[in-house]
């Protein structure tokens, strides 16, 4: 199966990939799709989940535009084709004036 994976911000330094295509063997949830890809970008998994498995919750996971937290979270089954988003915490605006 074909997915394409993105890394935005912090992730993209991490692994030094903007956009890459990710073959997986059949079928495959997020939680599976990260365990291919930190064999591939060590550090990963560490980066994104905590020591009981759980997203960290300053990450945003998006299959497809759609926020994981509102599908089945790491369990959310991933088809041919998918576009799957690893988003990083953000900051911005401007500090006191």
């Amino acid at each position: 199966m074909r997915l394409i994976v993105k890394f935005l911000a912090t992730l993209y330094d991490l692994t030094g990939v903007l956009k890459a295509e990710v073959e997986t063997p059949g079928e495959t949830t997020v939680r599976q799709l990260i365990d291919v890809l930190d064999a591939k970008f060590a550090g990963l998994k560490t980066e994104l989940l905590d020591q009981e498995g759980k997203l960290k919750p300053m990450y945003n996971v998006l299959v497809n535009g759609r926020a994981i937290e509102w599908l089945s979270g790491l369990e959310t089954r991933l088809k041919d084709g998918d576009e799957v988003v690893f988003i990083p915490p953000a900051a911005g605006g401007t500090g006191p004036t």
